[in-house]
């Protein structure tokens, strides 16, 4: 919260992708990333050149935006550490929410 307060003064270009949108793209993007890893490791032999590219972009378009402004946007955030670290945080936060809700839906319902 206190980095929170202390960033609250400085404005994020409107050009820039709001945080909470940023952390679910890279979000999905990580996820994309483990996928593209996955598949290469069943086939080391082939590995499927610009896979990860289309892949990416397919996040992208799924959000509205090209690859440019997402780009642009993390050079961003990565220029201003204290709006990274939130950044990095949301999408840590993200990330276990997602794991607390598979790990509650592989456990059994006690009674």
């Amino acid at each position: 919260m206190v980095v929170a307060m202390a960033c609250a003064g400085e404005k994020i270009p409107k050009q820039v992708i709001p945080i909470n949108d940023m952390s679910s793209i890279m979000w999905d993007i990580m996820k994309m990333d483990e996928y593209y890893v996955r598949l290469t490791a069943k086939d080391s032999l082939n590995k499927l050149t610009k896979e990860n590219i289309r892949l990416y972009d397919q996040v992208f378009r799924s959000y509205g935006i090209n690859r440019k402004k997402f780009y642009d946007s993390y050079a961003y955030y990565e220029s201003h550490p204290a709006q990274f670290k939130i950044l990095v945080d949301s999408i840590d936060a993200l990330s276990n929410r997602q794991r607390t809700l598979l790990y509650q839906k592989t456990q059994p319902i006690k009674k």
